[in-house]
């Protein structure tokens, strides 16, 4: 990630995997998260933190299209490990012990979000997407958001980034300051990895006390994807 000049975000690297063939995808040194999806589809999860970074994937065609995903989910600052703390796929992607090349990437530092455009019809029911949205409000004043509706992702209101979610918990909520919110609507908008969860689009609403220390089994919709 740092090589293409971005510290923090996500980053998208898609190639076209030749086929029909089958065998073990390797993502060596992967920092943090990737989603893998092939022709689209999610094909599986890999997560740092868990050692995950092999994956059994299946082409049927003359030739596929394979997208990593790869989230940076923070720093490690603390031992040597900060030393070589860089972001992104670090080294190789196999497939049957064969590296693939031909690599076409994409930056996305989610900085800001003032330039996606929106669509009246949900395409992301298997997949990442922004859902954009607003509510009402009489009274400014700070609030924390519950977000245990949602997957994983990040979460911006009147432009300003508030913070990322995970539905894996423990913190189930994230503070909204007072001085962001305005009389009257204002405009949410949310990137979730996992795309809309169930029949309905993402429901959110404001508490007084924050939710932090939730355990997994009592997060609602807490299903680690």
């Amino acid at each position: 990630m740092e090589k293409f000049g971005q510290a923090f975000g996500y980053i998208l690297y898609r190639t076209n995997v030749s086929g029909p063939q089958s065998g073990e995808l390797e993502l060596e040194e992967v920092h943090d998260y990737a989603r893998v999806y092939l022709d689209g589809a999610l094909v599986g999860t890999l997560d740092r933190r868990l050692g995950q970074s092999h994956l059994s994937l299946t082409t049927t065609g003359a030739s596929s299209r394979l997208d990593i995903l790869v989230e940076n989910s923070g720093r490690i600052n603390s031992t040597g490990t900060m030393r070589t703390e860089i972001k992104g796929i670090t080294r190789q992607v196999r497939l049957g012990g064969k590296p693939l090349t031909g690599w076409q990437i994409f930056c996305l530092p989610m900085s800001s979000v003032k330039d996606v455009r929106y669509s009246s019809k949900s395409s992301a029911e298997s997949g990442p997407g922004f859902f954009r949205g607003s509510f009402q409000i009489d009274q400014v004043g700070d609030v924390f958001l519950d977000v245990r509706n949602l997957g994983k992702g990040a979460l911006w209101i009147n432009g300003h980034i508030i913070g990322r979610f995970w539905n894996i918990g423990p913190q189930q909520t994230l503070y909204v300051p007072g001085p962001w919110l305005h009389r009257g609507k204002n405009e949410i908008v949310v990137f979730d990895l996992f795309g809309k969860q169930g029949a309905t689009l993402p429901h959110l609403a404001g508490l007084a006390k924050p939710i932090l220390d939730a355990s997994t089994k009592e997060a609602k919709g807490s299903k680690q994807e």
